[in-house]
């Protein structure tokens, strides 16, 4: 299942509790680059895969999403 995270303002503290969960149960993230607080991926579970998208192409992106929702 993918599910998208706003990031909000940036300040780790104001994510929501459904974000972070989410966060905290993914398998996979891939996030904005620059655009996202890098604090916020410490929340992951320490075997999840993490991409910056800001250096993927946009078929590298769909990629990744196609195979980690198999």
């Amino acid at each position: 299942m993918v599910h998208f995270v706003g990031a909000g303002s940036g300040a780790v503290d104001l994510i929501t509790v459904r974000g972070k969960n989410h966060l905290e149960s993914a398998d996979v993230i891939i996030y904005a680059g620059s655009l996202v607080n890098k604090e916020l991926l410490n929340y992951a579970k320490k075997d999840c895969e993490i991409y910056d998208s800001a250096t993927m192409t946009l078929e590298e992106v769909l990629e990744v999403v196609i195979k980690s929702n198999k």
